[in-house]
């Protein structure tokens, strides 16, 4: 998980692993789980919720900072194959890759102190992909399709209110407010 701050390499095992390209993950000991892989199949863009309990308070404190800490970061997950003595074969490799959107955390009392559970959720960098660039009907988006095109400049007045435009003459016009609501 890439942060702004910080990158936290996180392992369904054991002790910390340290492979082959040099990094060295954390093991989470059977305290995390990842729900289920989906793969996006006919234009689906699947959500993947990631739940980490039992997390420390390093980890627990990203969650309770900035959105800007987490949001729109990318979120790795990796395979990695190991021998029959439990030694790397090789770098672990790139399954999937999602942004970050969603960071909650929920804390209960144990008897050492205080337990964090952390549910991260996130996306596809794909869950857009068929929203066309500048295509909300915005003064903002017209102008990124057409400099200098006043045609939407007064959508959010019409919203509030009825809005028609009188004609002066070929070059001028002027926008009247009829009714506000």
């Amino acid at each position: 998980m890439r942060f702004v701050s910080t990158t936290i390499r996180l392992w369904n095992g054991s002790g910390p692993l340290g492979t082959q390209d040099g990094k060295v993950w954390e093991g989470l000991t059977g305290l995390g789980s990842l729900s289920g892989l989906q793969q996006a199949i006919n234009g689906t863009a699947p959500e993947q919720v990631l739940t980490l309990s039992g997390v420390d308070a390093r980890f627990a404190s990203i969650a309770r900072g900035e959105r800007e800490e987490y949001y729109d970061r990318a979120l790795l997950v990796r395979l990695q194959f190991f021998d029959e003595a439990w030694q790397t074969l090789d770098a672990p490799y790139a399954v999937t890759m999602r942004l970050m959107k969603r960071l909650t955390q929920t804390v209960a009392q144990g008897e050492e102190g205080p337990v964090y559970n952390l549910s991260l959720s996130a996306e596809t960098p794909f869950v857009t992909r068929r929203r066309p660039s500048y295509g909300y009907l915005t003064d903002r988006d017209q102008q990124c399709r057409y400099p200098g095109d006043r045609g939407l400049e007064r959508v959010v007045a019409s919203i509030r209110g009825l809005l028609f435009f009188r004609i002066i003459d070929r070059e001028s016009y002027v926008w009247l407010l009829v009714r506000g609501i």
